[in-house]
């Protein structure tokens, strides 16, 4: 049960549809999972550890939008063969063709992403929202994922640290399947409509493109793609596009020097190949499942500037540190991110929870029918 391993709640739309196919996902013992879900409701009742060395932000406004299940080759901003992101492929900051996800599913993912890792495990309680609360940031997230259940997995339990959280879904992940994305845009207004001395940090957790895709975009598509799922899918990146758009005009008219990155959990890979009910669910066994965008667009930015060399997600830390000024005892950058400087190989944890060379890989082609 992929989630269970950090701590997440195990719901069969992980395994993408149909149902039944949860049963040869399930490769984690039980023990295990009970283990891990009792360290990480520990370690997230803990007090942080972290020991802040310098707080230098360059900007007043910082906004971590952290998309869903979006593999790069559907984004045309980064090489996809449609033409389905107008925004990001126009806008003067840094997009990343080479940014490699921690995991092929969200809590694993971004468990090993937003967290401290020691040995291999996220310590919970060392995020980069109890980071940046550490350094006087005034921090705020705003979800479009689920709620209840959701306060014992390992994305809540980072969420929670927050000043102000606010999930638009009153239920769980499946609960309101008509909210929006761009809803969470009303609650960025009120942040942005008053001036705040403290530095800010705004997350916002975007339900993006999680199967199915058609729930998403409700049934809506452009451009018809070998089945309604996968022309749905592509879609979905524009509904992500336009709303990266409006929160960036939303933070220019703040007046406020801001920077905005912009990441997908993990990505995704077909199922039914070739066939009228092709669809995209979770996997890990091929690079597509790992290859996702990322993008830094600040307010200062004057060009549209490519990053060819290849980044891991298990670095974001490093990069927030650098990003947002801020420099902990417990974060040694080796390499400048946004840079083509070489950060060395990249490996990823599969479902099994074992690291692998990423480079080691099948490919999982998006075709163009």
């Amino acid at each position: 049960m992929q989630n269970l391993a950090w701590g997440g709640v195990f719901k069969v739309i992980d395994t993408g549809y149909p149902a039944f196919r949860f049963v040869k996902d399930v490769v984690v013992n039980n023990n295990e999972v009970l283990d891990e879900q009792a360290r990480m409701a520990q370690l997230a009742g803990m007090k942080d550890s972290w020991h802040v060395l310098a707080v230098k932000p360059k900007y007043h406004l910082y906004v971590v939008v952290i998309g869903e299940s979006a593999r790069r080759d559907a984004l045309g901003a980064f090489g996809g063969h449609w033409d389905n992101t107008p925004f990001a492929s126009s806008v003067n900051g840094y997009l990343f063709n080479n940014y490699i996800a921690a995991s092929g599913s969200t809590q694993k993912s971004l468990g090993l992403t937003l967290n401290r890792v020691v040995d291999g495990k996220p310590q919970y309680q060392d995020n980069f929202v109890t980071l940046a609360n550490r350094a006087g940031f005034q921090t705020w997230w705003f979800s479009n994922q689920g709620q209840i259940g959701e306060y014992d997995t390992a994305i809540a339990s980072i969420a929670k640290r927050a000043d102000e959280v606010q999930f638009l879904k009153n239920g769980d992940f499946e609960a309101n399947k008509n909210t929006q994305d761009e809803q969470l845009l009303k609650l960025t207004e009120q942040v942005l409509s008053t001036q705040r001395t403290q530095p800010q940090l705004i997350v916002l957790h975007l339900m993006g493109s999680h199967p199915q895709a058609c729930d998403r975009t409700k049934g809506k598509y452009t451009v018809f793609v070998q089945s309604k799922e996968t022309s749905c899918y592509l879609y979905s990146m524009t509904q992500t596009d336009s709303l990266l758009a409006k929160l960036y005009h939303q933070l220019q008219n703040s007046g406020d020097t801001f920077s905005l990155t912009y990441f997908s959990d993990h990505g995704l890979a077909f199922k039914e190949r070739g066939k009228e009910v092709q669809y995209l669910a979770h996997d890990d066994k091929f690079q597509q499942n790992f290859q996702v965008p990322f993008m830094v667009l600040s307010s200062d930015d004057k060009a549209h500037k490519v990053i060819k060399a290849q980044r891991s997600a298990n670095d974001f830390l490093s990069f927030f540190s650098q990003w947002t000024g801020i420099q902990a005892a417990e974060i040694t950058p080796r390499y400048r991110f946004i840079s083509e400087q070489k950060a060395g190989p990249v490996y990823i944890t599969n479902f099994q929870l074992q690291k692998v060379d990423y480079a080691h890989l099948g490919t999982d082609e998006f075709t163009v029918n």
